[in-house]
């Protein structure tokens, strides 16, 4: 019973997190600029199209601050209610979970990796929107690509996270398999 309840639960939030990854893709893919160097009509667009600018990154900021709250919340609860739970549940059941709780650190770490990527992303995207894009489009432009570059770094920590929580349900699942053998073996000895 409690093996299949925590493999629905490991299940829904493999699932969550691959959707939201994508999304997450998307959306990083759209708002790049090209790597080009700058000329006189690029500093002229910029300039032009500063405006609009700044209201979309503004909108990008504040759904991501929405967005990173709800998938910090969601990455915290698969630590703490699923994995810190099931780990200690084995090991007060004396069983081998070192397999999981190996598994667990890494989760840790990359968790741990989000939470600095996001917050260097989210200090680059707060300083992006200080900068006067009509009378510095040359800072604006590189400032941009630095903002990219750590928004790629965060959607990579999130596709590491859902590696991580894919690990964890295989590992589990080599786990319950083995422990459902062992206890038929037991009840009918």
């Amino acid at each position: 019973m409690i093996i299949g309840v925590v493999k629905q639960y490991i299940y829904f939030l493999l699932t969550a997190g691959v959707a939201i990854i994508g999304t997450v893709f998307l959306t990083s893919n759209a708002r790049s600029l090209d790597v080009a160097p700058l000329n006189d009509s690029h500093k002229a667009r910029i300039v032009s199209n500063c405006t609009s600018a700044k209201a979309s990154l503004q909108q990008l900021h504040r759904s991501d601050a929405s967005l990173r709250v709800n998938r910090g919340q969601l990455y915290e609860s698969i630590s703490t209610k699923l994995m810190a739970r099931l780990n200690s549940r084995i090991a007060l059941n004396r069983l081998d979970g070192s397999e999981l709780v190996a598994a667990t650190v890494r989760y840790e770490q990359g968790l741990s990796n989000f939470r600095d990527n996001y917050q260097a992303y989210e200090e680059q995207l707060t300083a992006l929107l200080r900068v006067n894009c009509q009378k510095q489009p040359e800072q604006f432009y590189l400032q941009v690509l630095d903002v990219r570059e750590r928004r790629k770094a965060v959607a990579w920590t999130i596709g590491e996270l859902n590696r991580y929580t894919a690990e964890y349900y295989q590992i589990f699942e080599r786990f319950a398999g083995g422990y459902r053998v062992t206890t038929n073996a037991e009840a009918e000895s």
